[in-house]
């Protein structure tokens, strides 16, 4: 599948590290790109993904241009490594692109370089986002204004191995279920299957966005607002401990040597090899979903189980499209932006491979045609845009993560593992987290 998940992908992706680093350098506004960036004079539009992604882009893009004669459109895309890497030098040299997809966990570092344009002033003229919440929008706003449009909605979910669920016997849960009624399931799958398999891989450490859930439950962000602090307490991630340090005493989750061996590895991720039948990676669906035969489903992180747990999930935006500020056709970018954003054609051109559709509207539009894993997915995600829009106690959505963020995913991982392994004890470990994270956000 070619379609992108979450703000995320700067957790996984090497080459996302790279360009956040280079966006600290000497970016300015100043050597954003001309509008000239193409000698022949046309709109210049640039984006990463799988071929199944170009071949769509391409198509609906003709179908643009038939309407729109006068704007004609030069595209440049690529495989996301070294994508911004270019994109950075381009801006530097003074060519970059009018038009680009951009990544969520990068735009604040790239609107307050300076180097993408704010969108606001189009936004109801030529900028039709009607039927985008402004949970979703939030993906590309950074201080207020908007600056990139959302191609979909990115959600933080589980992946279930359903027919492994079936075989046992077992109920699919309920999609308002608790932390406690993941235990109950992880261990009846233990308990069903003679201890062959484990109910769900170890979220301790490895995956970032469950912790994440967690933290916003007890009201709280990974990050503060400026990005220079860690915004959760060092309770939570004390409890957060805690629970799967249970469940993996409890062989409800895998030990530490399956755990380790999966990180960053798809092909040993604990639904993919048949040793779990729950996991949180997001990644699974599309490339694990790919190498293996089990019927998959999804389901809302677990809601907190204690008294005052808010709503914890939020909507991010997929991957955006972003208009270089200094750029002379950012009207001309406005209007093909808008024309994915509404357009019929275009919609149902790019199906999922841009995420799961931004509105009711587009969802609607493509569900006759998606598989029957898709139309899973794509139900899971619009309950949970429905379920955060109407709670009345939700976090806003949370700001771009700094730079820094994938230095603490990793020390969230490797802290997580010490423990699983005995290397340390918690109390020790939790002081050593805060003190690293800290300073690599101060740094």
């Amino acid at each position: 599948m070619g379609h992108e998940i979450s703000r995320r992908s700067l957790f996984r992706t090497a080459s996302g590290v790279a360009a956040a680093a280079a966006i600290g350098g000497s970016l300015t506004a100043c050597g954003g790109g001309t509008g000239a960036g193409s000698a022949s004079g046309k709109l210049t539009m640039t984006w990463w993904g799988s071929d199944d992604r170009h071949n769509a882009y391409k198509k609906a893009l003709a179908t643009f241009q038939k309407s729109n004669s006068k704007i004609k459109i030069e595209e440049r895309y690529s495989g996301y490594d070294g994508y911004f890497d270019k994109f950075n030098t381009q801006v530097a040299g003074g060519s970059a692109p009018d038009l680009l997809q951009m990544d969520t966990a990068l735009v604040a570092q790239y609107a307050r370089k300076g180097v993408i344009a704010p969108l606001d002033e189009y936004v109801g003229k030529s900028l039709d986002l009607t039927g985008f919440s402004k949970t979703l929008l939030a993906a590309g706003t950074v201080d207020g204004k908007l600056y990139g449009v959302p191609s979909g909605i990115g959600t933080n979910q589980l992946t279930v191995n359903r027919s492994g669920l079936e075989k046992l016997g077992l109920t699919f849960p309920d999609p308002e279920w608790t932390w406690a009624d993941l235990k109950k399931i992880a261990l009846d799958v233990r308990k069903k299957s003679g201890g062959k398999i484990y109910g769900v891989d170890d979220g301790g450490g490895g995956t970032l966005n469950a912790f994440e859930i967690f933290a916003r439950e007890h009201g709280q962000n990974l990050f503060s607002a400026d990005g220079k602090k860690l915004g959760f307490t060092s309770e939570t991630l004390q409890e957060w401990w805690e629970y799967w340090a249970e469940m993996r005493k409890d062989k409800a989750s895998p030990p530490a040597a399956i755990t380790s061996a999966a990180h960053n590895d798809l092909t040993k991720n604990g639904v993919v090899i048949g040793k779990s039948l729950f996991t949180f990676d997001i990644g699974v669906y599309g490339a694990g979903g790919s190498i293996t035969d089990a019927t998959l489903d999804f389901l809302p992180t677990p809601q907190g189980d204690w008294s005052g747990a808010r709503e914890g999930n939020f909507l991010n935006g997929g991957v955006l499209l972003s208009a270089t500020k200094a750029s002379k056709k950012i009207a001309d970018s406005v209007k093909i932006m808008s024309f994915f954003a509404q357009d019929k054609t275009a919609i149902k051109d790019m199906q999922l491979q841009r995420g799961i559709p931004p509105t009711e509207k587009a969802r609607s539009l493509i569900s006759g045609d998606l598989s029957d894993t898709d139309k899973r997915n794509m139900a899971n995600a619009d309950y949970i845009s429905k379920r955060v829009a109407k709670a009345g106690n939700a976090l806003a959505a949370p700001a771009a993560p700094p730079a820094a963020a994938t230095q603490v995913w990793d020390l969230l991982f490797q802290s997580n593992l010490a423990i699983a392994f005995g290397k340390k004890t918690m109390k020790a470990q939790l002081s050593e987290f805060f003190d690293q994270a800290q300073s690599a956000l101060a740094g």
